[in-house]
């Protein structure tokens, strides 16, 4: 999923998940993808993602870099925040 708060001009990458049984065969990087080419598309300059799991494959395969919640738009901070989950903060540039 693309989640779009537009007065910052981001997107987050939301619900990403490959099934094991299809682990491999490339369908996270083409999800991946997809998200960024339709933020682009939108005119989002930057794309963020939330993980407990999936870190390293958006950092070594998605070429995200980590942050901290400072980087997140209001509203979704305050939902990181609550949530208390500890997740990891991941952010990729798109310019």
């Amino acid at each position: 999923a693309l989640h779009v708060y537009p007065d910052e001009g981001v997107g987050e990458l939301a619900f990403l998940y490959v099934s094991s049984s299809h682990e491999n065969q490339g369908i996270g990087r083409k999800l991946m993808q997809f998200v960024e080419s339709r933020a682009r598309e939108r005119g989002l300059k930057r794309i963020i993602a939330l993980s407990t799991q999936a870190f390293a494959f958006l950092r070594n395969k998605g070429g995200f870099a980590e942050g901290d919640d400072g980087i997140l738009p209001g509203g979704r901070k305050e939902l990181y925040v609550q949530s208390g989950r500890k997740s990891r903060v991941l952010f990729k540039e798109l310019v």
